[in-house]
């Protein structure tokens, strides 16, 4: 990319919307999508400048991203695609020139093992570290579960777990004893490839996913929030599949990214709704929208210098458009409404309420508190976990609490369940500082709180599911409860 498109990637990464919105809290996607793309770097400089030593940097990105989420195979899918399209194009032109395409073939297989050969150490150096790497990820720490936990998600499904989670080493054994070290890897990677299929595979396999309506809605998305990049995108792909001698490569390879991904991911997802997946779709796009916008660039610099003030004019409006529209949706997705059912952004499983300022109250009483911190009361959040698991609260309805059990493990809030009404006397005899409890269930706290308490209602989900949190906020004063009257 000439300097000009460099500096337009850079600010279409930092604008777009869907960048924006996800990375503002937890989402493995662009985790896994920006090291990805940086892998993808690594390996075209690693071409471009026939220097080895970049595959380093991309298989052990790759590997950190396979840590975060598991998609990121997708995009080995996706990078092996473009490259067959790449590959294909050439042989195309060989057809309109001097060469046959057999022969254009041969010349990259050949161009391929040399490099192969020359590079063989470093090749062999970075596929040690992205299964070191990787290794180090997927490991498994502490005490594994019985077989049947570990293996939960195979259920119903015609694999069934081959590796014996009671004589299984952990990380901590092999590291005390390095000969177990291959009983690791064997136990690290053929699981977590049977537990990949059972939750993946399997699953797509036997009972397909509504795939129109999942593209639909990804594509939807896609264009409601990203039209200027797509926009640029497309114009950036054909003017360099067209505009020159030859196809610009890393241009249509990143077209070719994109569009394999928009197609891609309806197959592999389970979830209705899954708008964050934009993110593997905009992502590849930029590179094409970047040689757009900076082709769009380059000629309002040219015209400048040939004073023709009609083109610069026209340039300076044209881009003025793109950026504005970006930045207008960057702002109205992720600052103005950033929970809003109007937001295309947001996804059921978010909370709808301003959960913030109450968290924030929640952690900085659990700084001063000693002993519960948290009291959730009502059967809707009690269901005791096996003992073999550990989702803290261990005493909460784990996943129909979420997200609230991920916010208190990451504050240090100690909390506790109150299941009826005794256990709740019980409970606000040691003064807790904040009780959360679902809607359906606050008639009996409201019954037994004192009016030291202000209580907030707020939505988990993005239209439904009312918690109310009830807040000691008198203690974030600094007063002591077992001081007052």
């Amino acid at each position: 990319l000439r300097g000009e498109a460099v500096v337009s990637l850079a600010l279409l990464l930092a604008l777009n919307p869907v960048l924006v919105y996800y990375s503002r809290f937890m989402r493995g996607d662009i985790i896994a999508g920006g090291l990805s793309f940086l892998a993808f770097a690594c390996l075209v400089r690693a071409v471009d400048f026939d220097d080895g030593r970049y595959l380093y940097g991309a298989t052990f990105a790759l590997a950190v991203g396979l840590g975060a989420k598991e998609n990121v195979l997708a995009y080995l899918l996706a990078f092996l695609g473009a490259t067959v399209l790449l590959l294909h194009h050439r042989l195309l032109f060989a057809q309109v020139g001097d060469e046959t395409p057999l022969a254009v073939l041969w010349q990259y297989l050949r161009w391929a093992g040399r490099g192969l050969r020359r590079h063989a150490g470093a090749i062999g150096g970075s596929v040690a570290l992205f299964f070191a790497t990787v290794l180090y990820a997927y490991a498994p720490r502490g005490s594994l579960p019985s077989q049947r936990t570990y293996y939960k998600s195979c259920a119903g499904s015609s694999i069934e777990g081959s590796f014996e989670t009671a004589t299984a080493p952990t990380f901590g054994d092999a590291l005390a004893n390095p000969l177990r070290v291959p009983e690791l890897v064997a136990f690290t990677f053929g699981s977590t490839a049977e537990l990949f299929a059972c939750q993946w595979v399997t699953p797509r396999t036997n009972d397909p996913n509504p795939y129109v309506e999942y593209f639909g809605q990804l594509a939807a998305v896609t264009a409601e929030t990203s039209t200027g990049l797509v926009v640029l995108a497309v114009a950036g792909f054909l003017g360099a599949l067209y505009g020159g001698d030859r196809p610009d490569d890393l241009v249509t390879f990143g077209f070719y990214w994109g569009a394999a991904s928009l197609v891609g991911y309806p197959f592999i997802t389970d979830i209705t709704g899954a708008v964050w997946l934009a993110v593997h779709v905009v992502l590849p796009l930029t590179i094409p929208a970047a040689y757009a916008l900076g082709t769009l660039l380059r000629w309002g610099r040219e015209a400048r210098a040939d004073e023709d003030t009609v083109s610069v004019g026209l340039v300076a409006v044209v881009a003025l458009l793109v950026v504005a529209s970006m930045g207008w949706t960057t702002v109205a997705t992720s600052h103005a409404t950033p929970q809003s059912d109007d937001n295309p952004l947001v996804q059921y499983a978010q909370p709808g309420g301003d959960l913030g300022p109450t968290l924030s109250d929640t952690r900085t009483l659990a700084e001063r508190n000693e002993g519960t911190d948290v009291v959730l009361y009502g059967s809707r959040l009690h269901n005791p976990v096996d003992d073999e698991l550990e989702r803290r609260p261990t005493c909460s309805s784990w996943f129909d609490a979420l997200p609230l059990p991920w916010y208190l493990e990451a504050g240090d809030v100690t909390a506790n369940c109150a299941p009826d009404s005794a256990t709740l006397e019980e409970a606000l005899a040691e003064d807790p500082p904040v009780v959360v409890a679902h809607a359906d269930d606050r008639a009996a706290v409201d019954e037994r709180i004192d009016d030291r308490y202000d209580a907030h209602v707020r939505l988990m989900r993005s239209r439904d599911t009312p918690f109310v949190y009830y807040v000691d906020e008198s203690r974030l004063d600094g007063a002591d409860p077992k001081t007052r009257e």
